[in-house]
């Protein structure tokens, strides 16, 4: 630009500015049609929603495998951990890196890709959890985490089993070198179901930590939730109500709580835990023998008094040992008799049970007959169980009537894990006697009745109350086959008198059974009589 046409701009610019100081400048834009369309901001959109997973990429890794900090090297969810990461190992030309769900800040990158195993802390990891009912497994993808979950061991390892699977379906070979690529659409990672149908039937538990599922035998399933309270016990048999169940029983003891509920599937008997702050949920297929009868339904007419007779069994053995087994008779008012145990395989120890039932009902027996009301199993050890398990037949031929069979026996599962860890403690094939007991009740027309803690059998003057079974010890591995041992307590009313004795059984409990007892109940085990563990 010249000299000239600068100083005649500056000299418009000017004039331009006089202009607005002497009339004003109207700050209202003019509307004008524009000539091409307007600028518009650019809008965010998000990323397309990830449709598969790179697991390995040309032998190298492109996931991590994450676990709870918590766990032990043992717990079902570090060997689920484990195997999926040897799965992906198998084509993997680096190691695949396994770390636990802790850091400082307690934050978690959520664009790195990453299986998480079992309970940890991630939110990916909650969000999943919240959705998943008892006995169920989970694998399902939540932004970059593959989540996988099981409530019980055995879902546990289901889950892992079925993403390894996925794995090595996937996996390829790439033609130029050995190494292999393995990318998994979300379609076949994703999938949910249960390894026990039972238990995912029962609603969540609110206010309390899945703790474990034990099997306890006996058909029998039982959840077990930890850092709970009588309160959220109370809502859950409130919520057990609400889907359907109907309150056949409930009760305290010395501030824990139990009750019995059913369906027409399911019987629940579920119990709090003051000792430690858990509830334990045990189910079993619905049968009329799983209620066990009200107070309501006890009508008897007296014949006779209450009485309490131990039957020695003592024999000297042929290693020079002495047989020491366990039999005892109880009468109750209305002539019938409860037995405990019953001793060893041998003849003579029945004969003697049969003369001493036949001895003390022979003033009334033409009239009522011999019946024993309850044949109480407390576990099964040889001295106990093996007279009923062998010499059955001589009741039923000696007209002695046996109404059911009382008995609590843990699974095989359960008795091979204690025979495998406590070996100096077990000998091999011990703590069988199901099938003897139901052959035994088969051949005299007897029910059995499976023994859950809380309940209260109401015979005649007696009131027979179950303290203690293998149930209330689980999940820890039982370390001798005395610990299975029904402790009960058994409560007389003379019936004119009203005055109360009370005799505890025992059967051959050990410490473990006695300390759980004790820490529940404390002085609600004072009793007049007690039968003392050995025998």
């Amino acid at each position: 630009m010249t000299k000239s046409r600068k100083l005649l701009a500056l000299f418009l610019a000017i004039a331009a500015l006089l202009s607005c100081f002497v009339t004003g400048c109207d700050s209202t834009p003019v509307e004008t049609t524009p000539e091409t369309d307007p600028v518009t901001e650019p809008v965010e959109t998000e990323a397309p929603a990830r449709t598969a997973f790179d697991l390995i990429s040309d032998g190298t890794p492109k996931v991590s495998v994450v676990r709870p900090d918590a766990s032990g090297t043992n717990d079902a969810d570090v060997q689920a951990a484990m195997s999926i990461r040897s799965s992906l190992m198998a084509y993997s030309k680096d190691t695949v890196t396994i770390s636990t769900d802790w850091t400082k800040d307690g934050k978690h990158d959520a664009n790195a890709v990453e299986i998480l195993v079992g309970m940890t802390n991630y939110d990916e990891t909650l969000s999943v959890a919240s959705d998943l009912r008892f006995g169920d497994y989970t694998i399902k993808v939540v932004g970059n985490k593959i989540v996988v979950l099981g409530h019980t061991d055995t879902a546990m390892a289901y889950a892992a089993l079925i993403l390894g699977n996925a794995i090595k379906a996937a996996a390829v070979q790439n033609d130029s070198t050995k190494n292999y690529t393995v990318s998994i659409p979300i379609a076949g990672i994703e999938k949910t179901g249960t390894k026990n149908s039972v238990i995912s039937s029962l609603p969540a538990f609110d206010n309390g930590t899945f703790y474990a599922t034990y099997d306890p035998g006996n058909d029998c399933d039982e959840v077990i939730i930890a850092k709970t309270t009588p309160e959220a016990y109370k809502a859950y048999v409130e919520k057990l109500k609400g889907e359907g169940y109907t309150l056949y029983t409930s009760r305290e003891i010395q501030d824990n709580c139990f009750a019995t509920l059913y369906n027409k599937s399911y019987t629940i008997n579920i119990g709090y835990y003051k000792n430690n702050k858990q509830v334990r949920i045990i189910m079993e297929p619905y049968s009329a023998k799983t209620l066990i009868g009200l107070e309501a339904d006890n009508k008897y007419e007296v014949v006779t008094t209450s009485q309490i007779t131990m039957i020695g069994l003592e024999y000297q053995k042929s290693d020079g040992w002495a047989g020491n087994g366990l039999s005892v008779l109880i009468r109750l008012t209305d002539g019938r008799f409860i037995v405990v145990d019953g001793g060893f395989n041998r003849e003579k120890d029945a004969t003697m049970l049969i003369s001493a039932i036949k001895e003390q009902s022979k003033e009334y027996s033409s009239k009522t007959g011999m019946t024993i009301a309850a044949w109480i199993i407390t576990h099964a050890h040889g001295d106990h169980q093996g007279m009923i398990g062998k010499q059955y037949a001589l009741f039923k031929n000696n007209k002695v009537k046996i109404e059911r069979f009382l008995v609590n026996f843990m699974s095989d599962t359960e008795r091979n894990k204690a025979i495998n860890t406590y070996t100096s403690n077990w000998s091999s094939g011990e703590g069988g006697g199901w099938t003897q007991i139901d052959t035994a009740a088969s051949y005299n027309g007897a029910d059995v009745c499976v023994v859950h803690v809380g309940q209260i059998f109401y015979l005649a003057d007696l009131q027979l109350e179950s303290l203690y079974t293998i149930e209330s010890y689980g999940p820890s591995v039982t370390n001798a086959l005395n610990t299975t041992s029904l402790i009960f307590k058994c409560t007389f009313t003379d019936p004119i008198t009203k005055k109360q004795t009370v005799y505890m059984s025992t059967g051959d409990a050990t410490g473990p059974g006695f300390q759980i007892t004790a820490a529940m109940y404390g002085d609600y085990l004072k009793s007049d009589i007690v039968q003392v563990a050995h025998h």
